[in-house]
């Protein structure tokens, strides 16, 4: 196994944002030495473990403080924006798709972990055992070498590593696991949908058609067994695609809005601004800046940084 220094930023960005929407499972080592900002939504969820420093982090309308042994965990599709308040600033990440952990047993009876919690929550996650912590950073690594060449999750070593890092959240933040009924079923088999499906008609009248559930029991149920009002995951499962696009391609508005399933343009810009607080074009203009001010092999050259 290579030491964890030789991993510190040893990655190209723009490999590893995409692996954020592709790859089943994805672990990074970074570190940062300069205070910034910079927003990021993406179809994974993401653990973000932090060994040195101090950041502040908005995860749609909640604010959460991260600091040594901290975890904070951030549901799939949902906007956060950070600033790094005390540098350097160096955390291990973790991005899983949340199909890949439904279709493993005994995890999918805990999707709640893999949400972003509640402010009450999260502090259980501030300040962890340094043995428990230590732990976990291990398993991160050892996914780190199981899967390092494709992202692909699949095998038992995989899901071992993943099942204890479940075991160990869940512990830490005291939840039991979720109810597998028939209504959680059906609402999970919807969310697949959307997720795959979100460029297609995702009416109540089309949703109730083809998984042969009146609206109005869809509504309720997605709600209570995902925390979200459907219309609102929905919009935000396309507007998260469409980040994802505008940051690997370029294309028009016109063009994006339909590809990710708005007849109207002008809704399409609406629902964009309100979950990126920027429009396409603008959010563009600041990611390929971002892009452009990240030296991913700086830290090697900085004093401060560890040998390689």
């Amino acid at each position: 196994m290579k030491s964890a220094e030789w991993y510190l930023n040893n990655y190209k960005t723009e490999e590893l944002l995409a692996a954020f929407d592709r790859q089943d499972v994805c672990v990074s080592y970074s570190g940062n030495y300069r205070r910034s900002v910079l927003s990021q939504v993406h179809n994974s969820c993401e653990l973000l473990l932090v060994e040195k420093g101090r950041a502040e982090y908005q995860v749609n309308d909640e604010v959460y403080q991260v600091e040594q042994n901290t975890v904070l965990i951030i549901g799939a599709t949902d906007r956060h924006r950070f600033t790094f308040t005390e540098v350097p600033y160096i955390r291990y990440g973790l991005t899983v798709m949340p199909s890949f952990l439904q279709s493993l047993p005994i995890i999918n009876g805990y999707m709640n972990v893999y949400r972003t919690q509640s402010l009450r929550n999260h502090h259980k996650l501030i300040g962890i055992d340094d043995v428990i912590f230590g732990r976990m950073i291990q398993i991160l690594w050892q996914l780190r070498e199981e899967t390092q060449e494709t992202g692909a999750g699949r095998g038992d070593m995989v899901y071992a590593l993943m099942l204890e890092l479940t075991v160990i959240l869940k512990r830490l933040l005291n939840l039991e696991s979720q109810n597998t009924s028939e209504a959680y079923k059906s609402m999970n088999e919807i969310k697949n949908h959307i997720d795959l499906c979100y460029g297609g008609d995702l009416s109540l009248g089309e949703l109730s058609r083809r998984f042969f559930l009146q609206p109005n029991t869809i509504s309720k149920n997605f709600r209570k067994v995902w925390g979200k009002n459907i219309n609102q995951y929905i919009n935000s499962v396309r507007i998260t695609n469409a980040v994802r696009i505008l940051e690997s391609e370029e294309i028009g508005i016109t063009e994006l809005s339909e590809m990710v399933g708005y007849s109207n343009v002008n809704t399409f810009l609406r629902q964009f601004r309100e979950k990126m607080d920027v429009s396409p074009l603008q959010y563009k203009k600041r990611m390929k800046q971002a892009m452009a001010d990240i030296d991913t092999r700086q830290l090697f050259e900085n004093e401060d940084t560890v040998e390689r």
